[in-house]
């Protein structure tokens, strides 16, 4: 019975702990401060910027130095028609009522607000001023207004929250609406407004939690931020052009030294005049390897200098045939490299011999693959290769790969700077892709910013 118990105790926690929605796990509530009001008056621009002041009422229950404000830096917006756009936003005119600091974190502009030798409990309050550039409007058929009055990164519960809006023009208001809670959240119940004229005033009936954010969105006709900017400063602008000029020079350096005329191979049996079989493999390759320097082998008995002959297996484990090279003459040109081959084939003495005559494989298994190396490391020599490349084309290669850097560089600082993306450079273009979702035109889901 006690078993059975117990049981049941287990299953109704764990279908507890499955039902507690993931923001709440996300974002832990703490009890060291609370925010007993909060009023945001944002005045809305025609250029799609808004003057945001914010006056924050805080209550210390421990000692702290005072508070963070974290501020989106870009948003990502998913609709239900399958629609989706993205945008980066500029945060200037910052000004604060008390000593701060500002960073870039993660993909937010972080207030750090507070003395760091300046104790405090008790309530406090904190007035925040700022310029949210949004950038142009992403939508084709229509502008919309789509922000967080406050975000989902506050770690403490909110009450007492109040807003006003002012719009620069006349807008249908049958199409604002406005959301409460956590991500995906569609609840509007938690929200109280009005219209009067071009401004909107609310507030929210219940205190938000830790995690919980509170969205409005209003779609607006066609053109109404008619003076929206592109967000695009100058040097991104001196970026782009600077990458377009590397690429016409990369393109014209290959178009007069990368590309190779078209050759027409044709059937040769032999090497041509002058080279041997090892030097005709480099000059096709670029390199040789052992196989085309053992290919000397064949090129020396066919020159007179050597004969090749085939061995039985000897004694019960020899099951592969073997071979015996007999030295017919002396060599007697001059290419650097068959004379090393050659000297090599015979440079073991045997005891009582004066010159060797004839080796087998056996007596070249351990000891010959040191005259292949030699030979190898020589014909692939930097001084040969720049014998068969042209050595504009390879200097140009140089100047290519600066560019590539270059561009790198240049289209990877910024961003990692700006929005203090976390992470190796490698991978500071594939920045993190947050989603806000909407239902429908006129329910409305929290965003979820970086």
């Amino acid at each position: 019975m006690k078993q059975k118990i117990l049981s049941g105790i287990l299953v109704i926690i764990m279908c507890f702990i499955l039902l507690i929605p993931n923001q709440s796990l996300a974002v832990m509530e703490t009890n060291e401060y609370t925010i007993q009001s909060y009023h945001i008056n944002m005045i809305v621009n025609e250029d799609n910027t808004f003057d945001i002041t914010e006056n924050i009422t805080a209550y210390f229950n421990i000692e702290k130095h005072g508070i963070y404000r974290k501020i989106p830096l870009k948003n990502s917006i998913t609709r239900t028609d399958g629609s989706k756009s993205n945008n980066r936003a500029k945060i200037t005119d910052i000004d604060v009522s008390e000593k701060y600091t500002t960073s870039n974190e993660n993909g937010y502009k972080v207030i750090k607000i507070g003395n760091p030798h300046q104790i405090l409990t008790g309530k406090q309050s904190y007035t925040i001023k700022y310029k949210y550039n949004i950038g142009k409007d992403p939508l084709k058929n229509a502008d919309e207004l789509y922000f967080n009055l406050i975000g989902d990164q506050w770690d403490t519960s909110i009450s007492n929250v109040s807003f006003t809006i002012t719009m620069p023009k006349s807008f249908d208001k049958s199409l604002l609406g406005f959301s409460s809670g956590e991500m995906g959240s569609t609840d509007s119940s938690n929200v109280t407004y009005s219209v009067n004229g071009n401004s909107i005033t609310g507030s929210t009936i219940n205190t938000l939690n830790a995690g919980q954010a509170l969205t409005v969105r209003l779609t607006l006709p066609e053109g109404y931020f008619a003076q929206a900017s592109s967000n695009i400063d100058m040097f991104s602008i001196f970026v782009i052009i600077l990458c377009a000029i590397f690429i016409l020079i990369a393109d014209r350096l290959w178009a007069k030294y990368g590309k190779d005329e078209q050759v027409v191979e044709t059937v040769e049996f032999y090497p041509p005049d002058g080279y041997n079989s090892a030097e005709v493999g480099f000059l096709y390759n670029g390199s040789v390897d052992t196989k085309e320097i053992i290919s000397l082998l064949i090129y020396l008995a066919n020159q007179g200098y050597l004969k090749i002959e085939e061995t039985q297996p000897q004694g019960i484990s020899k099951k592969s045939k073997g071979f015996r090279i007999t030295k017919i003459k002396e060599y007697d040109g001059n290419n650097e490299y068959e004379k090393l081959f050659f000297n090599g084939l015979f440079k073991r003495r045997i005891p009582g011999s004066v010159n060797m005559i004839s080796v087998t494989s056996a007596d070249l298994y351990d000891n010959f693959y040191t005259t292949l190396n030699r030979i190898k490391s020589r014909i692939n020599s930097k001084e040969n290769k720049n014998e068969i490349f042209e050595s504009s084309a390879s200097s140009k290669g140089r100047y290519l790969i600066l560019m590539i850097i270059a561009i790198f560089i240049l289209i990877t600082v910024k961003p990692v700077i700006e929005y203090g993306e976390s992470g190796t450079l490698l991978f500071a273009l594939l920045f993190p892709r947050n989603r806000i979702y909407c239902i429908d035109r006129k329910s409305y889901r929290c965003n979820k910013n970086p």
